[in-house]
């Protein structure tokens, strides 16, 4: 028993989840130590090397890690009889995966919250702030729609491609580094080679923790890639909440001086506005989609006419689901939509 246990490195695995879940406990330790003194020293060097790769060296990395976990599973099936050798190298995989990811980026889920650093209150918004935000969501919309078309019933289309639009996304975060005090250097945002099988995943960006580098489905419809641009960017720069990262990546795209960029911003901002409004009073939802413009839904039929043809079998926002609230995201998906309560706290400050 005792050789199976160390074959399987049960100990190690003990040992990591019990370190995990310690630490996880002192979000001021990790603040101190971690965020603000390791990380950004990781995040720049690996950013540094791997802006030099003309293609996505995590998306490589990540098609070499699936097709040994791969290999490891049918070799199992295979010597079922006898699988303790390759059952063994899969735990010592899978748990070199685990460290790596913590140490290089995983433990920014663990720090103070944004909330904190930007000296806002994030108390649970009252019905009438939700209106009145979601006024504003709607006003500036429908101006940047009006603007960037000269007929509101016609859809916002970008003139430009996907790497002209990862090259503007720095100037967004230019124009708020005051704001959060940090600075983003050596940019190093990618289209994603993997965009076709993400879509059926109903990802549209991802961070990968290992090199540091910024995805973009390069598949998805144009228009929402400044926002998903820029909230890729957040988590580069350590706030992995999913709610934080897509404040983050809202403040930066509404500031950016590119009107496609602004335009991004409030109509991501304003889709997260009428969803809770929706789920509060439908009544009230119905008379605000009144008010918005004929391109902007338009827009928004997009997005959904592209997720409708890109269905799968396989429900993956469940496994990420339970991924985020393992690592101490309470609402799971679901935090995404709490990104209003930051917005919120933000109009108000």
């Amino acid at each position: 028993m005792k050789k199976i246990l160390k074959n399987l490195h049960i100990y190690h695995w003990i040992i990591t989840i019990a370190g995990i879940q310690i630490i996880s406990q002192f979000p001021a330790f990790v603040e101190m130590v971690y965020a603000q003194n390791i990380y950004p020293v990781v995040a720049v060097v690996n950013r540094w090397f791997f802006q030099y790769f003309p293609i996505s060296g995590g998306d490589i990395l990540y098609i070499f890690g699936f097709s040994y976990f791969l290999f490891l599973i049918f070799q199992i099936l295979k010597n079922f009889r006898h699988p303790l050798f390759y059952l063994s190298k899969m735990s010592y995989f899978l748990l070199q995966v685990v460290w790596v990811f913590y140490l290089s980026w995983g433990l920014n889920y663990f720090r103070e919250p944004l909330a904190k650093r930007l000296h806002i209150s994030e108390e649970k918004y009252t019905m009438s702030q939700l209106q009145s935000i979601t006024d504003k969501m709607i006003n500036q919309s429908n101006s940047l729609q009006l603007q960037l078309t000269k007929n509101d019933s016609i859809p916002v289309e970008i003139p430009y491609g996907i790497e002209h639009i990862i090259k503007k996304v720095p100037e967004g975060y230019s124009a708020i580094e005051s704001i959060i005090d940090q600075k983003y250097t050596i940019p190093c945002e990618k289209s994603s080679l993997l965009s076709k099988p993400i879509s059926y995943m109903g990802v549209s960006g991802y961070l990968n923790p290992f090199t540091g580098e910024a995805q973009i489905n390069r598949v998805y419809p144009k228009i929402f890639l400044p926002d998903i641009a820029s909230h890729e960017v957040a988590h580069q720069l350590g706030y992995a909440p999913e709610d934080e990262a897509n404040f983050l990546g809202y403040l930066a795209a509404s500031h950016n001086p590119d009107l496609y960029f602004q335009y991004s911003a409030y109509i991501d901002a304003l889709y997260y506005c009428l969803i809770e409004l929706r789920k509060a009073d439908n009544d009230i939802y119905k008379e605000y989609i009144n008010k918005v413009n004929k391109g902007i839904l338009k827009n928004y039929h997009e997005a959904y006419q592209f997720s409708q043809s890109h269905q799968f079998p396989i429900d993956f926002s469940s496994t990420y689901d339970a991924y985020l609230k393992m690592n101490k995201q309470k609402s799971g998906i679901k935090s995404y939509n709490e990104m209003l309560s930051l917005l919120i706290a933000y109009e108000l400050k």
